[in-house]
């Protein structure tokens, strides 16, 4: 251990010094309080014993500002007031400038040694609490981080590995209280592998896997904004969130995704093309008065039968305008027009 001594007298430490050398410990020495301090700071020692009176500064206001200097737990040292003061009101005094134990002069070996154990235990159990505190600390760690990815998860679709009903539950209310909040129009699309069911019963369960997850990925790369979202909303149908995103834009982002899906090639000889492809409804709520996402999906569902009606490979837009005053608790209710863009992969939006 490195103790550092403090006492104004040369024989006392001397004497000091002498018995922790037989200890095996070094000593430290300062000859006033000042001193003392300025050594604490600089040696950082193990423990402290220092006399109560010493010129420049005692050991009380030494002791102080040595405990000052002392941020948190871990930086605690053992301090040991040496003094031939050993009346309550000067023990007290020391024990409430921040010392942890007295030893009366002229100092005893066999109680010197029998004070460090004492003081050794009380550093190791403060060690022990210290690499407990830092495993809990790691052990917390580590649950953060499985906690969110444990949340990640639960909000992944495990297939295609965009969000799930639930993600997109959650993300529809959010764009829709910020596109009220904000007045600007929002879209949502709702797109559908056409004759999947068929598909699956022909090439197996596996290829239809391997299907959803192509076409999953290539809607994912043909959304280009941070705010867009996409999800598989269950089975062969996929949605798409697009905040401040008007009727033509949306038809816009259909149009490219759907040709998208059609460069992919997959085969299906079901399809009148040959290959997949996808139909796809879109909404768009005019966020001039308040509308909410149920509406948004159920108009952008209705496009998307539509779609499908009409042919497949195709999209149905839809946008929806406030017709009339709400009326408190119920639902509004929605003028629709329908865009209905050319079939095949020339037409464009």
């Amino acid at each position: 251990m490195k103790v550092l001594v403090c006492d104004d007298s040369t024989i006392n430490r001397q004497i000091i010094g002498a018995y922790l050398a037989q200890m095996g410990h070094k000593a430290i020495y300062a000859d006033n309080g000042a001193q003392a301090v300025q050594l604490f700071e600089e040696h950082e020692p193990d423990m402290v014993l220092i006399d109560v009176e010493m010129p420049e500064m005692d050991g009380y206001e030494a002791t102080r500002t040595m405990r000052q200097s002392c941020y948190d737990f871990s930086q605690w040292t053992p301090i040991i007031f040496v003094s031939s003061h050993i009346d309550d009101e000067s023990i007290v005094k020391g024990i409430e400038a921040g010392a942890d134990d007295y030893l009366t002069k002229p100092v005893s070996q066999a109680v010197l040694r029998a004070k460090i154990h004492a003081m050794r235990r009380l550093v190791n159990m403060r060690q022990n609490l210290i690499d407990f505190g830092n495993q809990l600390r790691e052990v917390n760690d580590k649950l953060l981080v499985s906690n969110q990815l444990l949340s990640e998860l639960s909000l992944k679709d495990p297939l295609t590995r965009l969000g799930n009903r639930r993600a997109f539950e959650e993300n529809l209310v959010r764009s829709t209280r910020t596109a009220i909040r904000e007045t600007k129009p929002m879209s949502l699309l709702m797109i559908d592998v056409d004759q999947f069911k068929v598909f699956n019963d022909t090439y197996g369960h596996q290829a239809g896997d391997c299907c959803l997850q192509q076409v999953a990925q290539t809607l994912k790369r043909g959304i280009h904004r941070a705010t867009d979202f996409g999800a598989r909303f269950g089975g062969e149908e996929f949605t798409i969130i697009l905040p401040d995103t008007p009727i033509d834009g949306a038809l816009h982002v259909a149009e490219r995704l759907r040709l998208c899906v059609e460069a992919l090639q997959i085969p299906n000889k079901n399809s009148v093309k040959g290959f997949i492809t996808i139909s796809i409804g879109a909404a768009t709520a005019d966020a001039t008065k308040e509308f909410n996402g149920e509406s948004l999906v159920g108009a952008a569902d209705s496009a998307l039968y539509e779609a499908k009606q009409t042919g497949r490979n195709c999209i149905v837009g839809t946008k929806m305008e406030m017709v009339g005053p709400e009326v408190a608790n119920q639902r509004p209710q929605y003028k629709m027009t329908r865009h209905l863009p050319t079939t095949g992969s020339s037409s464009s939006h």
